[in-house]
Formats: structure tokens, sequence, C-alpha cells
């Protein structure tokens, strides 16, 4: 990959690896020839022909050690952007594996979320990415060149000494490398109690808990649960194997220690030269580097390459989800079926059973429901009959189990999903809060359309929210997060009213069917007014499903569907249920109560269901 990315950038980082190996090898050999000259130059000057070699040698040690500088800055510069190109690289590819699937039924699975993950947070920190391997590699490699470089020196001195440099060092690599490993998957919460202390950790800490916290006082007990969770991963994880990679460390000191008091001995009994004794000198001292090099880098190596390996399995999990999806005829790929304009008559489902993936109770059950071209259906029913579920299915984000949907009596599956997308506009509940512009944040109905601004407008203005924009420090220009200069945060409210232009924009743009998901839950009761006497205008001319619990807008559509069981348990016009007194009216009643006069109930249901 690195090769892909950075072919320049890998060679010049490959080339300063060993040139920063070789450079402190050659400077301990030029030290040694500078000792050995020593004596000469201080019985006959500097100017004898002794003292020349002797400046010439300490030049040479001058370059290597400016060598040594500059081969590491450029290493350490080349390294970090090709780990930059390696990161962007990995992270498109994530971005495109996630994104080939049809449906998003991966990204609703626990497993495979956790595992795409690694795209969003670990990516983040500099000390997990995948790209830091450019470097700590390049670490790594330098640190092995070098001991073993160092070895071969000091085996000119005694070899047995260079067999126990060699053996002791690479006893203390592995010890260290075991030990970052377990770290490292204890950082990636790999084992049980890694996975509590992430959990308490994110109860302590996240806004998202922070009332209960504090409402039930659990911030000493989340702490002291941390805590103790905490002491014991220490203890059972991780103490174990730093006290051998600490006694491995120890033994090649002593190797080390010993090697200098054998070489001193031999240097004082003159069975070796003082230059010699330099440069045996010099070569421990510099393998001994080597070694605290390849330590100091193996838990950043381990962390990026635990990085790494997540990503690979995240996409195989991704990809797998996306032959799945071929394999059962669920493509991106255009089919001939043309889908603009669509529908012109209707869309059916036709006896349609769908289950969630890994569940066997079946969410619909042989559901036939017919939705009028040009018309509005609404879908009302007790929480979890499905009304979610057919929006899901009818916008191929999953497949039915059982059944077909059709669009003009052509099957969805044979319909290009990509271009059957485009034909709908939809307001969900948890609509996505975009930190782009306002006006950007509408424009995403159709992104790939030239920015109309009168359509723009006007989108904003029907949904209700075009004085709210007008008020912004900046209007359709500011920044919708107040974490960007000039930005502002928008309540839940008008971020729905938003995500309703966002839908109109489209609708403008081309597209035939709008799906309102309880359009008005975090409107308060002016602005939701206001979207019900919108509603007739709002879905005019326009095929629309709405869901809502909120029976005043369900009401002001053409026909409305209760759901029981995964079926269609009762249809008809808001009239047409009431007089038939069954699931529809009851529901309408039970939500009518809470809004008439209690001393009128009569007058007051009377008034509101007329």
């Amino acid at each position: 990959m690195a090769w892909q990315v950075g072919p320049v950038l890998t060679v010049v980082t490959a080339f300063t690896v060993l040139l920063g190996a070789a450079a402190p090898l050659g400077l301990a050999g030029v030290v040694g020839a500078v000792v050995g000259r020593a004596g000469d130059v201080a019985a006959k000057g500097l100017i004898s022909p002794a003292g020349r070699s002797a400046l010439w040698w300490s030049a040479l040690a001058a370059g290597l050690l400016m060598v040594v500088w500059v081969a590491g800055s450029v290493r350490s510069a080349a390294s970090t952007a090709l780990g930059e190109r390696i990161d962007a690289s990995l992270q498109r590819e994530l971005m495109r594996a996630v994104g080939e699937p049809v449906g998003i039924g991966h990204l609703e699975d626990p497993r495979t979320a956790e595992l795409i993950s690694v795209g969003r947070e670990t990516f983040r920190g500099s000390w997990g990415r995948p790209g830091r391997l450019a470097s700590t590699v390049a670490g790594l490699v330098t640190g092995r060149i070098v001991l073993v470089g160092a070895c071969v020196l000091v085996a000119g001195f005694h070899p047995l000494l260079g067999i126990a440099l060699l053996a002791a060092g690479s006893w203390t690599a592995y010890e260290e490398k075991a030990a970052s490993r377990a770290e490292a998957s204890h950082h990636y919460g790999t084992t049980e109690v890694a996975r509590r202390l992430e959990y308490l950790y994110g109860l302590g800490s996240s806004p998202e808990a922070a009332k209960e916290v504090r409402i039930f006082g659990l911030a000493g007990f989340l702490r002291d649960r941390y805590t103790t969770l905490w002491q014991r991963s220490m203890a059972d994880v991780l103490t174990p194997l730093p006290r051998r990679a600490v006694a491995a460390n120890v033994v090649t000191g002593a190797v080390v220690v010993c090697g200098l008091v054998w070489i001193a001995v031999r240097a004082g009994r003159a069975e070796v030269t003082a230059g010699q004794a330099a440069v045996w000198v010099q070569a421990l001292m510099t393998g001994l580097r080597g070694v605290q090099q390849s330590a100091w880098t193996g838990l950043q190596t381990e962390l990026a390459l635990a990085t790494l390996r997540r990503f690979d399995e995240a996409v195989e999990a991704v990809e797998a989800v996306a032959t799945k999806d071929r394999d059962a005829g669920m493509t991106n790929v255009p089919a001939t079926v043309a889908v603009a304009d669509r529908p012109r008559r209707e869309i059916r489902f036709e006896r349609v059973s769908f289950s969630y993936p890994g569940s066997t109770a079946p969410v619909l059950d042989g559901l036939d429901l017919v939705v009028p071209a040009g018309r509005s259906l609404a879908i009302v029913g007790v929480n979890g009959a499905g009304k979610t579920t057919i929006i899901k299915l009818l916008c191929r984000m999953y497949e039915p189990t059982n059944g077909r949907l059709t669009v003009d009596g052509t099957d969805l599956t044979a319909v290009d999903a990509r271009g059957w997308r485009r034909q709908v506009a939809a307001v969900f509940q948890d609509a996505t809060r975009f930190p782009l512009t306002a006006r950007e944040s509408i424009t995403m109905g159709r992104p790939r359309a030239a920015v109309d601004q009168p359509g723009v407008e006007s989108a904003a203005e029907r949904a209700g929210i075009a004085d709210e924009i007008a008020a912004l420090p900046s209007a359709f220009d500011t920044p919708l997060s107040s974490h960007y200069p000039g930005g502002a945060d928008l309540s839940g409210g008008q971020w729905q009213k938003l995500s309703l232009a966002r839908a109109l924009y489209a609708v403008d743009h081309g597209a035939r069917v709008l799906i309102l998901d309880e359009p008005a839950a975090h409107l308060d009761a002016r602005a939701e007014a206001g979207l019900y006497a919108r509603f007739l205008e709002l879905t005019a001319g326009l095929t629309t499903i709405v869901i809502s619990h909120r029976f005043s807008t369900v009401r002001r559509a053409d026909s409305i569907v209760v759901l029981d069981g995964g079926r269609v348990a009762e249809r008809g016009s808001h009239e047409e249920l009431m007089a038939l007194d069954g699931e529809y009216a009851e529901m309408f009643r039970l939500q009518a109560e809470r809004f008439v006069d209690r001393t009128d109930d009569s007058e007051g249901t009377a008034g509101i269901t007329s």
C-alpha cells in the first residue's frame, strides 16, 4: 500500500532507514580510528602524517554524525507524509466498502458496526493510526539492523560476546513485543475486562448519561467500579508480561556491562589497542541503543497493527454483506428499467413478510398494501407494528424476506437502487444534522445538482424555517455548528424543519415520493400547527407516506392504514375509520382526551373529531 500511495516517499523512507542504521555503525569504526591515532598525535603533533590522518578521521566522524541527524530528520518527515497518505487511502477504502451494500443491515448489526468504528474512533488518535507503521516499522527495522551490525562488530572482539549480545537483544525484543501486543489488545477492548472498563468510562464521561449519573449520584460508584476493574486488569493481564520484559532488559544490560569490563581488562593488559577497544565499546553501546529503539517503537507498532487488523476485519465483514446482497439480487448496478417520474400508478406491497437479521419473529407478515400515486397515505399502529420497517423496505434499505414490492407493476428489485432513491425524499425522525451551512444542508437533498438559490429559499419558506435562517449571523451562509467561526446551533425542532426543507428541495428537483416519519416529533405547538396547515399544500400531487403518532397530522391524509401484527387491520379516510369505530377510532379518542376539557369531554371530543 505504501508503494501504491507514495512510491517516492517509500524509497526515501527505506533509503534513510538503511542510512540511519549504517551510519552509527560506521561512526563506531571511525571513532576507534581517531582514538587509535591519539597516541601518535600526542607524540608527533597535528602537523605530522598521523595528526593529519587523525584530522581526516575526525572530519569523517563529524560527517557521519551529520548523516545520522539528517537521515533521521528526512526519515521522520518522509514516513510521516507516507503515513498520512496510507491513512487517507484506508479511510477512502472503508468508506467505499461501507457504501457498497445496497441496504443498511450491516450498519445496524452491532458486531459489524463495532468493526466499522475503526474508521471513526481509532483513526482519530494518532497513536493508533495504521499510517504510523511507516514510522514505527522504520524505527524497528533501524533498531534491528543496528543490533545485528553491532553484534558483528563485537564478534570481532570475541564471538561469544557477539552471540550473547544478539541472544539477549532478541529476547528483549520478543518480550517487549509480547507486552506491547497485550497492551494493544487491552486498549482495543478485546478482553472482557477491557470492554467493561470502556463501558464504565463512557458512562462516567459522556454527556448522554450525565443527567442520570448526577440525579442518582452515580459518579463515585462508577469511578470505584472503574478503579477496581483497572487494578484487576493490571494484575491479571499486564503485570506478568512487563516482569518478563524487565528480566530480559536486565540480562541485556548485564551482557553490555560485562562486555565493557572484558574489553577494558584486555585493553589494560595491552592485548588489544585503544582504537580497537573504542570500536568495540562504541559497538556495544550502539547495539544497546538499537534494542532500546526497537522497544520504544514496539507499542506504537502493535497499536497500529491492531488498528490495521480491525480495518481488514471491517472491510471483510462489509464486503461479505455486499456479496450476500449481490447473491440475493440486491445490487446497485443500473438496470434497464427506467425509474424517472415513477410511480405513475401505484406502489404495491404484495404478501410482503420481513424479519430482521438475527431474529425469527416477523415484523411484517404477509402484508398487502397499495400506495396510490399522487395521493397521501398515513400509517398508524402501536410501537413495533412495522411502520418504520415499511419505509426501510420501500427505500431498499432491506429486502423482503418473502413477497415483493412493485412500482407500476415492476418489481423493485429490477430497478437500480440509486436511481429509485433519487425518486424518494424523506424526513426521518432521527434526521441527520449536517454541520454545514444552512444552504448546503438544504441542497444536500440534490447534492449533484447546480445550487438553486430561489429553490433553497422556497423550500425553507414552505418548511417554516426561512425566518429562523434569516435571523442567523450569515443567514444561509451560516455554519450550523457553534464549533465553527460564526456558526450557530439549532434546536431539535429547527433541525427537523430543516430536514423537511431538504426533502422539499429534493421534490422540487425530481423526487416523486415524499416520506414523513414523525414529522412533528420535535416541533413545538405553534410549529406543529403550521405544519398541519401546510400539509395539503406540501403533499399536493406527491405520493406521500406519513408515519405519525399525532392524529392531527394523520387525519389530513387521503387514506389511513392501521397496522396490527404486521398486516393491514383497517383502511379508510379519517371519517370512515371513525365511523367504523375500530382500533383507529379508539386510538384517536385516547389521544384526543388529553386535549379536551374534562368537564365537557363529549363536546371536546366532538369538536376535535368533527
